[in-house]
């Protein structure tokens, strides 16, 4: 709830450096191009790392900084008594275990591992939420990825500039950018049952 915002929310989830080295870079375009003084007005970023170290949250600390942009740590908001915090350009996720919950406030999503050699981390988390989907390159042992992406409900993007792209194309267009967000939800209700499919076929082959 202190997360709640009016401003357009990206949540970057499951990241990894070299995702972040691409989202950061083309993040930093997409706001320096909708500066103003009015913090209200500018789009704001929710970036929850795969291992949220020390060592992996201090280097994105130091790209917001260096980016003019204000960054608070989630645990820094939770512990707040000022009741809504809506101050920070960038909310750095922590700690593990929230992200399920973040990917509600988002009005898109940029999903990591795409950019990794682990490969993409789970799609359907922020599609279930309605939410139109971004991810790198290396999304082929994602079934879901593959099926968002013919759906229309996500895209992937090869480098920064093509990520760049997609995230003006949505901050701009409304209408478009939630679009995609149904049609990424359509996907994921026309999925509802799989477990039982499953169970079924794995009876199958046992009998």
């Amino acid at each position: 709830r202190a997360l709640a915002s009016s401003r357009l929310t990206v949540v970057a989830g499951s990241t990894w450096p070299g995702d972040e080295s691409v989202l950061l870079t083309a993040w930093s375009s997409v706001v320096a191009s909708s500066a103003t003084d009015d913090t209200t007005g500018r789009p704001r970023l929710i970036i929850a790392p795969h291992e949220p170290t020390e060592a992996h949250c201090v280097p994105i600390e130091a790209w917001a900084r260096r980016a003019r942009l204000g960054v608070r740590r989630l645990s820094e908001i939770e512990t707040t008594t000022s009741g809504v915090v809506d101050d920070a350009d960038v909310v750095l996720v922590d700690r593990i275990g929230v992200l399920g919950d973040l990917y509600a406030l988002a009005d898109a999503a940029f999903v990591g591992g795409g950019f990794h050699a682990s490969g993409l981390h789970s799609v359907i988390e922020p599609a279930a939420f309605g939410v139109p989907v971004l991810f790198g390159p290396r999304h082929d042992m994602s079934r879901e990825a593959g099926l968002l992406i013919a759906a229309g409900g996500a895209h992937s993007v090869a480098d920064a500039g093509d990520l760049e792209g997609r995230l003006r194309a949505w901050i701009a267009d409304g209408v478009h950018r939630k679009a995609g967000g149904a049609r990424a939800r359509a996907v994921v209700e026309h999925e509802l049952g799989a477990t039982g499919r499953s169970v079924q076929l794995i009876e199958q082959l046992l009998g």
